[in-house]
């Protein structure tokens, strides 16, 4: 066979029949990979490749093989997967501390309300942790394949799970301040006013928001995406799914100002503001990367301090500060319980207030048991004695 018979790799090291890799549609690429699409081998260094005639091949090696070793993006996804797995088991300790019931159930303010923030942290810090690992093989890997995709995927998921974190401790936070003016007065607030309708519909406009921005980064075909095409990481999906975040983030600061506006709370509830202003780093990149390639997290040859930086470490600011003031606070029907007993010692003290003046005005001595004896009436004798008889 002349070399015309022949397709090399590798500068000439290796070579291939040409026939049957034409029969197959194998091309030889210049990063020394074979592929048609459907099955990829390497093709240079220790890795010889043999294909047979039905187009099939044996000692081979997938171009989605960690072949290279550990760099810096794997060990800072690593430590980041480390950190959401405490995130995770700090997040079943606040679910397990406030998901608790101590008041009969209300069918106005149901238990799962004030679970909601909790799930919803758990699943940030679980699609985080899983991220975090896959990203170990981004870098070892000689052609981007199911880890690079994992690693992407979980990571553009942990945004809409983190803002919708934000607003479920959001609502919660309203929700309470409602319930317990409620406990104090039934009549505060009515159910049928402006107040009831904007709660009703917040939620709605929110998780449109939310999901949309889901639907459009995440379920798409990620292949190409993984090969960091220019042309698909900044399209039209990605742009319309950074802009709609931002439009759920701003849904959680209007719904933030009218709760405080009606409910009046005497205490600054600090971890709200906290928690907007962290996400809003991760949005801002997020519209960025969308409108800028070079700027794109989803580049596998971007620096890996935009991700870890920019990326993950407002949403593990997030988690962290709402796991915090879940600690800090104490469980809600526990804290109705103290608001209940601290008004019944104010009405008992002003019960007792009220009686003290009866009791001075009152100035006459008792009478001891004698002379209540004394004072009653004689009872004849009915068997003839001559003296009087006291009655017993």
């Amino acid at each position: 066979m002349d070399d015309a018979d022949w397709l090399y790799s590798d500068d000439g090291r290796q070579r291939f029949n040409a026939s049957i890799l034409k029969e197959f549609n194998y091309t030889i690429y210049p990063n020394d990979t074979i592929s048609n699409f459907s099955t990829c081998v390497l093709a240079f260094g220790g890795y010889v490749p043999t294909v047979i005639s039905n187009g099939s091949w044996y000692n081979s090696t997938g171009c989605d093989t960690p072949v290279r070793p550990i760099r810096t993006r794997g060990a800072i996804g690593v430590a980041t997967a480390i950190i959401f797995a405490a995130l995770l088991v700090m997040s079943l300790v606040c679910l397990s501390k406030h998901g608790k019931s101590f008041l009969p159930a209300e069918k106005r303010f149901r238990l799962v309300g004030r679970r909601w923030p909790w799930y919803w942290c758990i699943i940030t810090s679980t699609v985080g942790l899983i991220s975090g690992f896959c990203a170990v093989d981004v870098d070892r890997v000689w052609v981007l394949g199911t880890s690079a995709i994992f690693h992407f995927i979980f990571y553009m998921v942990s945004l809409p799970c983190c803002l919708a974190a934000i607003w479920e401790m959001s609502r919660n936070w309203g929700s309470f301040e409602e319930r317990k003016g409620i406990d104090e007065d039934f009549f505060r607030y009515r159910q049928d006013d402006l107040r009831s309708k904007i709660e009703f519909y917040e939620p709605l406009i929110f998780y449109l928001f939310n999901f949309l921005s889901f639907f459009l980064s995440i379920l798409r075909n990620w292949n190409t995406i993984a090969r960091s095409n220019a042309n698909v990481i900044t399209d039209a999906r990605f742009q319309a799914s950074s802009i709609l975040s931002f439009l759920a983030w701003m849904v959680i600061v209007v719904a933030h100002l009218i709760a405080r506006h009606y409910y009046q709370p005497q205490k600054f509830p600090w971890k709200i503001p906290a928690t907007i202003l962290l996400i809003l780093i991760r949005i801002a990149f997020n519209i960025g990367s969308a409108f800028e390639y070079s700027f794109s997290q989803l580049r596998w040859q971007a620096t890996p301090a935009y991700i870890y930086c920019l990326g993950f470490l407002p949403v593990i600011l997030v988690i962290l500060v709402i796991i915090y003031s879940g600690l800090r606070e104490p469980n809600e029907d526990q804290e109705l319980l103290r608001f209940r007993n601290a008004r019944n010692a104010i009405l008992d003290q002003e019960m007792l207030a009220i009686k003290s003046p009866e009791k001075r005005k009152s100035t006459g001595k008792p009478r001891t048991i004698r002379t209540r004896r004394e004072s009653r009436a004689s009872a004849h004798d009915y068997w003839g004695s001559e003296e009087p008889v006291q009655k017993a």
